[in-house]
């Protein structure tokens, strides 16, 4: 019997073929991954239209547009201890919580909030200058933030311990401004205020104090304030009058109801050239009659349109000089 030739039957295995095999299978993969990852930048960049590069923030160049830039400035406008002395403070049970409570608009301007009647802000007048500072720190998911606002209160004082013990933990609207500068500033919010988190008392051979810290979680530094806390009574304007006379000590004005007709009010007077910047507030009363102010050479109204002074309406100007307001923010009846 004829023996079979196993060897022409039976191949020898060649392990380069299963290698080349290999490396053809990976590159293609990798091909597929790089298309497929390559596909999804570019969408995202169309949709998100933000810098997207590996080890970029991913920052918006939109956002940095709107920002421009920011410059350096004077060791005048950098020097410390400028903040005022005298700090305001509202309770959030003092606030009339039937208004809708202000937001700032595009200048970071807030409009003065509305209390209850018969409620004012009450002052603090520190012992030491008060100190803010505001922090922003980058985590895991997120950034967090923490507002802190210290106020030392000299004296052993009976006022100064029953706020302490009534109000330690509570939460407030806080005012604050610098030296011989004319606007305010407003830390907190209704839904996020600045809440009393510490208290220290001392009465020992050093001396009688008490350290106030108000704190809040935020990323949101201080707004300016377009009210004046420091004014607690609005002067009245007389019925029927077409002219807003403008005096030194108040920032708020009423507007009543007229007697025979509704009034336009035109015109503004009392005003000098150091009043540019305050922020003048009216407020209306008028019912069947309430006076309007129409857009205009004195008074320059946000797309035109006409403010009417009825009851529980308000609106806010900045002064641009002496003869023209611009408003900033209203509210309608």
């Amino acid at each position: 019997m004829k023996k079979p030739n196993i060897q022409k039957r039976c191949r020898v295995y060649n392990p380069m073929k299963g290698f080349n095999y290999a490396n053809r299978q990976a590159r293609n993969m990798f091909m597929v991954v790089f298309a497929v990852v390559g596909f999804v930048l570019l969408i995202g960049a169309f949709v998100d239209h933000s810098v997207l590069s590996f080890g970029s923030s991913g920052l918006s160049l939109a956002s940095m547009a709107i920002l421009g830039h920011i410059d350096d400035v004077s060791d005048r406008d950098t020097h410390g201890s400028d903040i005022s002395y005298i700090v305001y403070l509202v309770s959030l049970d003092q606030i009339d919580r039937t208004k809708e409570f202000p937001q700032p608009n595009a200048n970071r301007e807030v409009a003065p909030i509305h209390l209850k009647s018969g409620e004012i802000p009450h002052y603090f007048e520190a012992h030491d200058i008060p100190t803010f500072t505001g922090t922003t720190e980058k985590g895991d998911i997120t950034t967090t933030g923490e507002n802190n606002f210290v106020l030392i209160m000299g004296g052993a004082r009976t006022e100064l311990y029953n706020f302490i013990e009534e109000y330690s933990g509570g939460k407030f609207i806080l005012f604050f401004k610098h030296i011989k500068k004319k606007e305010w500033f407003i830390l907190g919010e209704l839904e996020r205020p600045i809440i009393l988190a510490n208290t220290e008392t001392k009465d020992d051979k050093d001396g009688r104090y008490t350290t106030l810290t108000f704190k809040r979680s935020s990323v949101d530094l201080p707004l300016v304030y377009t009210g004046n806390p420091a004014i607690t009574a609005a002067t009245t304007i007389a019925a029927d009058a077409t002219d807003i006379a403008i005096s030194a000590g108040s920032n708020t004005y009423t507007i009543p109801n007229g007697t025979s007709a509704a009034a336009a009010i035109t015109t503004v007077s009392g005003l000098s050239k150091a009043d540019k910047g305050r922020y003048i507030t009216l407020i209306g009363a008028g019912t069947d009659k309430a006076a309007t102010i129409a857009d205009g050479a004195t008074f320059v109204l946000e797309e035109g349109a006409t403010w009417t002074a009825k009851t529980g309406a308000t609106i806010t100007f900045r002064i641009l000089d002496t003869t023209t307001l611009i408003e900033v923010s209203r509210t309608e009846a």
